[in-house]
Formats: C-alpha cells, structure tokens, sequence
C-alpha cells in the first residue's frame, strides 16, 4: 500500500508549472545557508522571531528530488486549507543536500535522511513529534491542513481518512491525474531566449517534461550540427554540473556531437548561458524527446534521485565522471521539439 501511494504521488499529483520557483512566503520557506552562519544559528534566529509572534514551528527535512517533499510545498502554496494553517504557523523547509551533515546531526534520535521528515519544535528548538510526509494523507488537501495543524499544536498525525479504503484511494489518485494533465495542458516543452551569435551565441534552455516518466532530452552541442535519428559516436563523458550535487548528463562527441540531459517527470531544467555556437539553420532549435538511450546496447539509467527542478546558472562549471571511447549510441524517439530561437 505505502509504495502504491508513493508512486501515486510522484507520478499524479498536482504540480504548478515546471520548473517555477516554489513561493516563499514567511509562512513556508526555506533556512538557506548566509555567509558564515551554521545551521543551529539560522534556526535559533528563526525560532526566536516565531516566538516573539507566537507562531508555533514545524521543520521540513527536504530535498529537490524528493516527490512527496514537492507535494506538500505545492499544497502549501496553492491549498486554501492548507494556507489557512500556515498562517498561523511556520513551516520551515531543510535542504538535506545543502546542509548535508549539520541537518543530520541537528536532532538526536531522528532520521532525517528518510524524506520528508517533519519535526514540530518548541521555542527553544528541542523536538516535540516527528512523522513522515505520507503521515500527514498527501493524497487530499484537507487532510494535510489538519495533520499540520496538529503539528502546530504538538500532536502526532491522525490516519488519512482515506487509509484502508483502497476505493476512496483509487478515487483521489485519479482526481490528481485529471488535475495533473490540466496543469500540464499548454506548458511548452522548450523555452530558449538567445543573446550574441555565431561562437558568441548563450542560450537560456529550459526544458519541461509534461509527463509522469523521467526522460532523456537531446541537445545539439553546435547550432550548425542538428539532431539526426542516426548517429556516430566517436567518444562521450559522464559530467555533473558544479552548482548541484546531483546534476548528471553526459556529452557525446561525434556525427552530430549532442548532450544527452536527464529530466525528471513532471520537471524541468533551466540553463543559463548555454553555449550554442554556429548557424542555426532556419533560426529553430530541435530537441529530441526520447524513451530510451542505449550505449552498446546497455540502457542508460537515471539516477534514483534525479531533482524535479534543477537550475542551473554557470552551465560551464563542471565535473568529469565515467569516460567512453567510440560507441554505438541508439535511442527510441518519444517526440521532437523545435523552438525559435529569438
């Protein structure tokens, strides 16, 4: 049962438009790193702003790949029910991946590592209850907005209303695949916006994935060297950008040479300064949406924790993993985009 609703929730549940930035508001936002400031000190700062308003806490344990984590911040920004709550409490997210060590030490006893973690505190920052995020019923709105608040109040979760009632279940995963497919309706799978030309050119690329599986999307690494269904592989590279401890995607050199950028489902990924160097042939850009990529027949695999929304913005900054030499490189076309560039 609980791996069906984990899969429900990464693969239907509503999302706003791919790769918008989640909404912080003072209510429900992130404890980002500032300057030299550890984590207990950025969170003693909070607390004691939440209790000169009396705002009850609760902590978020997150991550960007983590799909139950996006639900809930996307309740909490667009769920009346929810925002309702908030706005007299705080919900403060922790990035496991940015505050990789100091977030696991910060309570005794709690395994933050399992996402998402919720741990309601007190003023002073000791724990009071901590739960999962399936705990609090992510399939329905009104069930998040009242085990928040029980949070808020220093009470553990109540069972989902909809717990051993695989019909009411079955009910709300569909709801959520209808509310999904209308969000997705009329999302451009390509966004570029282009400055210089010629070798100078760099490119602002986002890619959105409009559907439930995480995919390959092609990129050709010079304007004047399209995508083609057949290609010649002279070498390739696993790279991961610097910006990102789990930003993959691999470059192949070759007849054409292209990138090859995982994206996760219902995601996307935004490029800042991409090079694009050479003439684009009728102005247009063409990407290549893929359902499957082979390397001498071995199918490439995605990263279990692959970020939902990756933005990056110095592209150039990477570093080098696994290395190939000629390869035969074949991959299976779930669709191809062209895009003007402006």
């Amino acid at each position: 049962m609980l791996k069906r609703l984990l899969l429900a929730i990464a693969l239907l549940l509503p999302s706003l438009t791919a790769l918008a930035a989640h909404k912080e508001t003072r209510h429900a936002h992130y404890l980002h790193r500032k300057g030299p400031q550890g984590l207990r000190d950025l969170l003693h700062t909070e607390l004691s702003d939440a209790r000169a308003k009396h705002e009850p806490v609760v902590l978020m344990f997150t991550a960007d790949w983590c799909s139950p984590c996006k639900a809930i911040k996307e309740y909490a920004e667009a769920s009346s029910a929810v925002r309702k709550v908030l706005d007299k409490g705080r919900l403060v997210y922790i990035d496991v991946d940015e505050w990789r060590g100091p977030a696991q030490a910060l309570f005794q006893g709690i395994d933050v590592s399992k996402l998402p973690t919720l741990v309601s505190v007190d003023f002073d920052g000791r724990a009071q209850r901590n739960c999962y995020g399936t705990d609090l019923g992510l399939l329905s709105e009104d069930a998040v907005a009242t085990n928040l608040q029980r949070l808020f109040n220093g009470q553990s979760p109540d069972k989902p209303f909809y717990a051993d009632k695989p019909d009411v279940e079955k009910q709300l995963v569909l709801h959520q695949a209808q509310a999904q497919g209308l969000k997705s309706k009329g999302v451009p799978t390509l966004e570029v916006t282009a400055t210089g030309a010629g070798a100078a050119r760099k490119l602002k690329l986002t890619i959105h994935n409009n559907d439930g599986p995480r995919r390959w999307f092609l990129v050709p690494v010079n304007a004047g060297a399209p995508l083609t269904d057949a290609v010649k592989v002279t070498a390739w590279k696993a790279l991961r950008w610097s910006e990102h401890v789990r930003a993959d995607y691999l470059q192949f050199d070759g007849t054409p040479p292209f990138y090859a950028i995982p994206v996760a489902g219902y995601g996307g990924v935004e490029l800042d300064v991409w090079p694009l160097p050479g003439t684009l042939k009728g102005g247009t850009l063409a990407v290549y949406e893929l359902d499957r990529l082979t390397i001498d027949g071995q199918e490439q695999q995605f990263q279990q924790k692959l970020p939902y929304e990756l933005k990056i913005e110095h592209p150039e900054q990477v570093a080098q993993g696994r290395t190939g030499g000629a390869a035969k490189v074949e991959f299976k076309v779930h669709a191809k985009h062209t895009v003007k560039v402006k």
